[in-house]
Order: structure tokens, then sequence, then C-alpha cells
């Protein structure tokens, strides 16, 4: 991942006023990257 799309990705979860799919998302490639585990997924 670029610093430019780690950037937009931080800027998305940091605002959260994205749909909640979109956040969701942000979430998972961050934590992915930063090797964490993605956060939980509610069903």
């Amino acid at each position: 991942m670029t610093e430019q799309e780690g950037q937009k990705l931080q800027r998305i979860v940091r605002r959260g006023s994205a749909s909640l799919v979109r956040l969701r998302r942000a979430m998972m490639l961050l934590a992915s990257v930063g090797g964490r585990p993605s956060p939980p997924t509610e069903r």
C-alpha cells in the first residue's frame, strides 16, 4: 500500500462519516497492513 492510500484510509476511519461498509473495509485494510488482526464484524 502506498503512503497516499494509507492516508486516505486513515481519513475515512477518522471522519467516520462514510457508510458503515466503507468504514469497516478501511479499518480491515489498515489492520491488515499493520499486521494486526482485523476488527470483528457484526452479523
